[in-house]
């Protein structure tokens, strides 16, 4: 399956590295012996000893065993039942950034551990508001993970979850137009990654403004904070 890292994970776009992952997930009860070349594959660039997972020792060897679970020896090492969520529409975002970087994907990239992703509904409605100036605003006023200096701030689930976004409920035609703006920012980011796509972000603001019920001196206040943020 085709993966990103942190690293190619950008403000509503990505950059494939034309990375795979194999994906021999134990949840997937696969017969090695079905796919010839992956087998050999793993041989011809693996002593099958260190693919074991049985926590043996072979220091003679350079190298350990896999630690010891009852997981065959082609297999990963976790059980990773949720594999299919990959498939669905998410948004992706890089773990430590300097500012919001949110981006939708319909395409079934996988992730590995310097990003994460979430699944559910409105997914695209999501992207926009935490791309948003008031998201970001929002999101570093409920962190509680104290900064990272230059690096930025961290983005994990723990702190995301404190984030108050406005229920779709809230106004279902300015959560329709935001699907809508990502969708063509999404479209024309996949088209060339540097493509200014500006004046639909602003739009986006202005509708999270909305949403979140913010007053005309408040929105000032969070631009020039934003604007200070360089965000």
């Amino acid at each position: 399956e085709p993966y990103l890292r942190g690293r190619d994970i950008y403000r509503y776009g990505y950059q494939w590295a034309n990375l795979w992952l194999i994906g021999t997930f134990p949840a997937l009860r696969l017969n090695i012996e079905d796919y010839p070349a992956l087998k050999q594959y793993f041989l011809n660039n693996f002593d099958i000893r260190q693919l074991e997972q049985s926590g043996k020792k072979y220091p003679n060897l350079g190298f350990n065993a896999r630690a010891k679970t009852q997981n065959k020896w082609f297999e990963t090492q976790i059980i990773a039942t949720y594999y299919t969520e990959f498939s669905k529409e998410k948004v992706i975002w890089s773990e430590i950034v300097t500012k919001a970087q949110f981006c939708y994907d319909a395409d079934g990239f996988y992730i590995e551990a310097t990003a994460f992703f979430m699944t559910g509904e409105h997914i695209k409605y999501l992207a926009g508001v935490l791309n948003s100036k008031a998201g970001e605003f929002v999101f570093k006023r409920f962190y509680a993970g104290g900064g990272l200096g230059k690096s930025g701030y961290r983005y994990k689930k723990i702190y995301l979850l404190q984030v108050p976004v406005p229920p779709v409920s809230t106004d279902p035609i300015a959560v329709q137009h935001i699907e809508e703006l990502v969708d063509k920012i999404t479209e024309q980011k996949k088209q060339n990654l540097n493509a200014n796509t500006s004046s639909l972000e602003k739009e986006i603001d202005q509708l999270v403004y909305k949403l979140y019920g913010f007053s005309s001196e408040e929105i000032a206040y969070i631009e020039t904070y934003c604007k200070a943020q360089n965000v």
